[in-house]
């Protein structure tokens, strides 16, 4: 993981990571990815589709975490 490199990598850091590459690269303000698309912390149609579809994916992730 680039940004988080003293972390132990797991899928939800890495998840972190992305994100995190996200906001820096589009100079968005740091927060979760619901909540960016809840209050408008996006640019573009492009920039909200990536944080709906990152979403997704995080729920996806979160649910395989919990059930283990």
């Amino acid at each position: 993981m680039k940004n988080f490199a003293d972390r132990k990598f797991t899928l939800l850091n890495y998840m972190c990571d992305i994100a995190f590459n996200f906001y820096e690269t589009n100079d968005l303000e740091h927060m979760c990815a619901l909540e960016s698309r809840m209050c408008g912390n996006y640019k573009t149609e492009e920039q909200k589709e990536w944080l709906e579809r990152f979403s997704e994916v995080w729920d996806k992730v979160e649910q395989r975490e919990v059930n283990r």
